[in-house]
C-alpha cells in the first residue's frame, strides 16, 4: 500500500514538473505582445517578444518598441538587422522608414535627411513615399528651409493626393513660414493673458488658440523668426528667465 502511494505522490510531482516547466519554457506569442503595445504596456510588450525568435517581424516590433519608449539606439540595432539581413521582407521598407524615424525623432535631421532621400530615389511607387516626403517637409521646415518644405510639400500633393499623409500635408502647407518660441499652454485664457501681460514690455507676445474639438489650449508665443539662429538666441534668453521655452516648429 505504502508503494502505490510513493508511485502516485511521484506521478502527481511528476506531472506538476511537467506542467510548470511546460509554463516557463513556453514562450509569448507576437499577437500577445501586439495586445501589450496596443494597451500602451511597452514594458510587456518588450519582454514578451524578447522572448521570441529573432525573423523579420520580431525585428520590427522590437525597433517599434524601443523607439516608442526613446531608447532609439536599440531600436536602430534591430531595425538595421532587419533591413540587412531580410532584404525580401514585406517589412523592409517599413524598417527603413522606422530606421529614419528613429534619427528624426532624437534630432539628428541631416542622418534622417540622407536616409529619406535615399528612400525617395529608390521608391517612388512604394506605398510610404508619400510618407518619406512629408518627412522630409517636416525636416526642412525645422531647418528653416522654406523653399524645399514648399517643394516637398507640392511633391506630395501632386504625386499622392489620395495618401494617408494629404491631411497632414495640408496643417503644415498652412502653417507661416517662420520659427517661433513657445513659453506657456493653458486650458484658461486667464493664465496665457496673465503671461503675455507679463512679457509683453519685453518681448513681441502673442497667444494662439489650438482647438482640438471642443478642447481649447491658449498657447503664449514670442517672436517669429526667418532665421533658427535668431530663435534659438532669443530661447537662450527665455530660459536662463525661467521660462519653459521651446521653439517651433
Amino acid at each position: 500500500m505504502k508503494t502505490v502511494s510513493k508511485i502516485t505522490a511521484l506521478f502527481v510531482l511528476a506531472i506538476v514538473f511537467i506542467f510548470n516547466f511546460s509554463s516557463l519554457s513556453y514562450p509569448s506569442s507576437l499577437d500577445e505582445a501586439y495586445r501589450d503595445y496596443l494597451s500602451n504596456d511597452y514594458e510587456e510588450a518588450l519582454q514578451k517578444a524578447k522572448s521570441l525568435q529573432r525573423n523579420d517581424e520580431v525585428l520590427y516590433f522590437l525597433g517599434l518598441v524601443y523607439a516608442k519608449i526613446g531608447n532609439f539606439s536599440q531600436a536602430r540595432e534591430c531595425l538595421i538587422s532587419l533591413t540587412n539581413n531580410y532584404p525580401r521582407s514585406s517589412l523592409h521598407e517599413q524598417g527603413m522608414i522606422k530606421l529614419a524615424d528613429t534619427y528624426f525623432l532624437e534630432g539628428d535631421l541631416p542622418r534622417a535627411q540622407q536616409l529619406y532621400e535615399n528612400m525617395a530615389k529608390t521608391a517612388a511607387t512604394s506605398n510610404y513615399s508619400s510618407l518619406v516626403y512629408l518627412r522630409l517637409s517636416q525636416i526642412a521646415e525645422k531647418q528653416g528651409r522654406w523653399e524645399d518644405k514648399k517643394r516637398y510639400l507640392n511633391v506630395l500633393k501632386e504625386k499622392y493626393p489620395l495618401g494617408n499623409d494629404i491631411v497632414i500635408t495640408d496643417t503644415i502647407k498652412d502653417q507661416e513660414d517662420f520659427f517661433t518660441i513657445q513659453v506657456g499652454a493653458f486650458s484658461d485664457r486667464r493664465n496665457a493673458v496673465n503671461l503675455k501681460n507679463d512679457l509683453d514690455n519685453k518681448y513681441d507676445v502673442y497667444i494662439i488658440e489650438d482647438k482640438t474639438g471642443s478642447y481649447v489650449l491658449y498657447k503664449v508665443r514670442v517672436g517669429k523668426f526667418k532665421d533658427r539662429k535668431e530663435a534659438e538666441r532669443m530661447w537662450g534668453r527665455l530660459v536662463k528667465q525661467g521660462y519653459p521655452a521651446k521653439i517651433f516648429p
